[in-house]
């Protein structure tokens, strides 16, 4: 149903000094990953601090995005919230930009049952006019059950599915589940080879954005049925992930992408304490360290 498939990146958000977006480098970083084989962009994400900043920071991102872009490869921007008009908002700018499509996740903050997020869908389905896609990231959000998802999957307009759990089980079977034209997409570089063995339409991740040119040779290595390839990619990948996640979501990935060249004068919109800002310069020499590992285990030019 939808037009995305391959990687895509969560992209990360960078900010000045005075913790206001980053514009020129912003697009610098989109225009790094599309000419490094990504095949589209995913602003306003958990990696892009979406749920931090304002309706217009996120609008203003969509737009970024898309002068990037410039027609190149699809774009699908985030429109979660906990306030219900805020989601439409978003979902009308994106609309009203020309993007391709739109990611949610469920309302957080405030617990509801699966019936109740269920007419959520429906209503907000009926309402948007870009194909929606569902976010499931236990992380910050509901868990979806796969029952659940197996329902939304019927639903029309719904064009499929991001899984952030990294449950291979779950995603087993979400993929033996639903229907063909609804896309399933990771969230978790972990498992991308398997995920797209099973049938899984791409992915969408922090890494992706960060390291194009292996995410999306791990994508090429599973169309050209060269699977150890592949995951030998992917297994070098797991201890940079690890480094992005020991260190505050995002503020680890901002670190790696800052490692690669990009400007980051704060890893985060939010202020930061003095002894945070001291782990972070102790770790940036770790990051690039470990990008070095990486040119070296893939043989790929970094």
């Amino acid at each position: 149903m939808g037009i995305l498939k391959g990687t895509l990146p969560a992209l990360l958000t960078p900010y000045s000094n005075d913790r206001m977006i980053n514009e020129k480098e912003f697009i610098r970083y989109c225009e790094f990953g599309i000419e490094n084989g990504l095949d589209g962009l995913f602003c306003n994400g958990s990696a892009g601090d979406s749920q931090a900043l304002s309706i217009e920071s996120q609008v203003r991102l969509m737009k970024l995005s898309k002068d990037a872009s410039k027609g190149r490869v699809p774009i699908i921007t985030g429109i979660t919230s906990s306030v219900y008009k805020n989601t439409i908002v978003l979902s009308e700018e994106a609309y009203k930009l020309g993007l391709d499509a739109l990611l949610l996740a469920m309302p957080y903050y405030y617990k509801f049952d699966e019936e109740t997020l269920l007419e959520y869908i429906k209503d907000l389905a009926l309402k948007v006019k870009l194909p929606l896609y569902i976010y499931n990231i236990p992380l910050f959000a509901p868990a979806l059950s796969l029952n659940f998802i197996e329902k939304i999957s019927k639903l029309n307009n719904i064009a499929g599915i991001k899984d952030s759990s990294g449950d291979a089980l779950l995603l087993n079977h979400i993929l033996d589940m639903v229907p063909q034209n609804f896309d399933v997409f990771v969230g978790r570089e972990e498992i991308y080879a398997e995920a797209l063995f099973l049938g899984a339409k791409g992915s969408m991740t922090s890494i992706g954005g960060i390291f194009p040119e292996l995410m999306s040779a791990i994508y090429q290595a599973m169309n050209d049925k060269k699977y150890e390839r592949a995951l030998l990619i992917q297994k070098s990948l797991l201890k940079v992930i690890r480094f992005g996640m020991s260190i505050s979501f995002p503020m680890g990935f901002a670190l790696l992408l800052k490692a690669r060249g990009f400007e980051f004068a704060n890893a985060t919109i939010h202020p930061l304490s003095s002894l945070t800002k001291e782990k972070l310069d102790i770790c940036f020499d770790k990051a690039k360290e470990l990008i070095k590992t990486l040119e070296k285990e893939t043989g790929i030019r970094l």
